[in-house]
């Protein structure tokens, strides 16, 4: 630019000598001008060029700007959104937080009473082992002491039952024998028509009562000794302690030359009474013949009647059975459920039977014509001489009408 500057003064105050003499002073300083304007021409192209890329760079600029300001004006909208879901978080946080602290508050009431029901779980699981351990405690000693019985009874029943059958004998007039005339000592022995009856305790000799049956048999076959005496009756009786019938299934040991009976102490009196029936019939002699006839008549209706009656029960209970099994294949399963429900929840328990009391035939008439007008009130008719009749067609044996 000074180069420049310098050619327009020389220019404008060149003169007429000047511009003959002085003129190559002149051109170097165009040269120089020219140069110095050529850099001025760079510069400017480049400066406009830095001018245009400044014009677009801020073009660029005013874009984002207004981009910046749509976005700092949404924001802004949206701030004012968010501060209103804030208030309603924060409202919403304080209502979970209290919320948070009931359910707290509850949980430890929950761990609490669970705290409370465990404990009265495992004090009442204590209680049950402990009355378990008292009860088990309680019958283990019940059967300890049921053995202990058993073998109190078992080691007198010899003596007990010695008692027993002198006390029997003693009452109804029956001779007991305390020494016999005949080879061995049974325990106890009474005479019956001038025969001799051994009755023999046996008792077990442990606490396994698996074994008795085993040793009643063997004593069973030695008994031997006492049948084959004479004037020994052939039937020998086994006296056995009551509490031990339950764990025996054979009570008759039949041999060739003697038979075997085992009983309990409770079936002695009676036992020697149907013995003492014999010494009767040694007297039947003396009995006139209308008296003989009498008696054989009234034993045979008895034994005709016993037949019968054996045979119209069998009967019956044949006919019972069959029943019994159509129900169970031909009922419908829902019905034949509810008849089983009904059949469990039935029970029949028959009269007991006592040995000390005796059955009055009046009382047994009573009973029947009691049954008999039940029946009749209820439409139900009985014919005694019909029924007999229809009875009396079943044959009671083969080949007899």
């Amino acid at each position: 630019m000074n180069t420049l500057k310098q050619f327009l003064r020389e220019v404008n105050s060149i003169g007429f000598w000047g511009r003959i003499f002085g003129w190559n002073k002149v051109r170097m300083l165009i040269a120089d001008a020219m140069s110095e304007l050529d850099v001025l021409t760079e510069r400017s192209v480049r400066v406009e060029k830095e001018l245009t890329d400044a014009h677009a760079a801020a073009g660029i600029l005013k874009a984002e700007l207004r981009s910046k300001e749509m976005r700092v004006t949404q924001l802004e909208k949206d701030a004012v959104g968010y501060d209103v879901e804030l208030v309603q978080l924060r409202e919403e946080v304080g209502r979970l937080r209290q919320k948070n602290t009931i359910l707290e508050k509850e949980e430890e009431q929950r761990i609490r009473e669970r705290d409370l029901a465990v404990n009265g779980l495992t004090e009442t699981k204590r209680k049950i082992e402990r009355d378990q351990e008292i009860f088990l405690q309680a019958e283990k000693q019940k059967e300890l002491d049921k053995l202990q019985r058993m073998k109190e009874t078992w080691s007198v029943h010899q003596l007990s039952t010695a008692e027993r059958i002198k006390a029997i004998c003693q009452k109804h007039t029956i001779a007991y024998i305390d020494k016999v005339p005949f080879k061995g000592d049974p325990d106890n022995t009474v005479s019956i028509c001038d025969e001799y009856i051994v009755f023999d305790a046996k008792s077990p000799a442990g606490d396994d009562l698996s074994n008795f049956p085993i040793y009643l048999k063997g004593q069973a076959e030695k008994a031997i000794k006492y049948a084959k005496q004479e004037n020994v009756k052939k039937d020998i009786y086994f006296v056995v302690p009551s509490n031990t019938i339950e764990h025996l299934t054979q009570f008759v040991y039949p041999h060739a030359d003697h038979d075997v009976y085992i009983i309990a102490a409770d079936a002695i009196e009676p036992i020697l009474l149907s013995l003492q029936k014999i010494e009767a019939y040694e007297f039947a002699e003396e009995l006139t013949p209308d008296q003989r006839a009498n008696i054989c008549r009234v034993i045979g209706r008895f034994a005709h009647l016993a037949k019968r009656r054996i045979q119209v029960d069998h009967f019956f209970a044949t006919q019972t059975i069959e029943l019994a099994y159509a129900c169970e294949n031909y009922l419908p399963e829902d019905i034949l459920e509810q008849v089983k429900e009904y059949e469990r929840a039935e029970k029949l328990n028959p009269p007991m039977e006592k040995r000390t009391k005796s059955i009055p035939v009046a009382e047994l008439e009573k009973d029947t014509e009691k049954v008999r007008r039940e029946a009749e009130g209820r439409g139900v008719v009985i014919d005694p001489t019909a029924f007999s009749a229809s009875i009396e067609d079943l044959p009671l044996q083969k080949g007899i009408d």
